[in-house]
């Protein structure tokens, strides 16, 4: 199925990685779950943002109670079991759905390539 693309396989299923290395690197504050007042940390992404107001952003005030209901039921495990959601979700079924919708456009680019050719 893959054929040609094959020799792309293996960068583009390692680049969520080094982007995720990237963001670490290059990121100016060092990660914490403490409550900083000048900007967000995982404390807004466990307890919830402190900062959105209905003005700033009405879709998160709509959906907070969702939000908080996914973070506690995430929670019930331990910490751990949201951390490991969070990993197994953004680098296996995300960047896997990525590369299969960009092998699936790339394999109907060149169909529709043959198809014309074909039609001439």
């Amino acid at each position: 199925m893959l054929g040609v693309f094959r020799p792309l396989v293996t960068p583009l299923a390692l680049l969520p990685f080094a982007f995720g290395i990237w963001v670490n690197q290059t990121a100016p504050y060092p990660p914490t779950t403490r409550y900083v007042a000048a900007r967000c940390t995982r404390y807004c992404a466990n307890q919830g943002c402190p900062y959105a107001t209905a003005r700033s952003s009405p879709a998160y005030v709509r959906l907070k109670p969702l939000y908080a209901l996914t973070i506690r039921a995430l929670s019930v495990g331990g910490s751990g079991l949201h951390g490991l959601l969070n990993i197994l979700f953004y680098l296996v079924p995300v960047p896997g759905l990525l590369l299969w919708l960009t092998y699936s456009a790339l394999r109907d680019a060149r169909t529709i390539r043959h198809l014309r050719r074909a039609t001439r």
